[in-house]
């Protein structure tokens, strides 16, 4: 490992991440599921789900993995699985190759905030001052829940079924 890392505190930091990556990526591997839907949609809801799971398994190590650059064998699969079923679909290659990127932010940046140490509540907006916000408050309230996940997922995913149909 010394060699690998070039003998450097950075360097084992580095190849420490890596490896726990990889390892905690690997729960998160879909893979042909026995009678499981091929549609990419079916297969992008699969991977987002057991991502959002391993996400609140290790919340002190999903911080670390979305720092990674995500090209190990078991992510690069993943997503391979992905982009080879909305090819077969139709999907137009651009949308495809965007598609992981779109699905990635929308998760790594949801998760990061409801796996904090604090997640933060729905504040109570000044209705005076931001009359929007505190209309819209009651509808924000579940924060971090499957059901609002859920609801957050399909707008990303009919995003990109509507980039897909242009």
């Amino acid at each position: 490992m010394a060699r690998r890392t070039q003998g450097t505190s950075a360097g084992l930091d580095r190849a420490r991440s890596d490896a726990v990556s990889e390892a905690v990526l690997g729960e998160v591997a879909v893979g042909a599921d026995e009678g499981a839907p091929r549609h990419w949609e079916d297969i992008a809801r699969r991977t987002a789900h057991r991502y959002r799971d391993m996400a609140y398994r290790h919340p002190r190590v999903f911080p670390v993995l979305v720092t990674r650059a995500q090209t190990s064998p078991v992510a690069v699969a993943a997503l391979e699985e992905l982009v080879a079923a909305m090819r077969a679909a139709g999907v137009p290659d651009r949308v495809a190759a965007d598609a992981p990127m779109v699905l990635f932010g929308f998760l790594n940046g949801h998760l990061l905030a409801c796996t904090a140490d604090e997640p933060g509540a729905v504040p109570a907006f000044d209705a005076a001052a931001h009359p929007g916000m505190a209309a819209l408050a009651p509808l924000m309230e579940g924060f971090g829940s499957r059901a609002e996940f859920d609801r957050m997922l399909e707008t990303v995913l009919a995003g990109i079924r509507l980039s897909s149909a242009s």
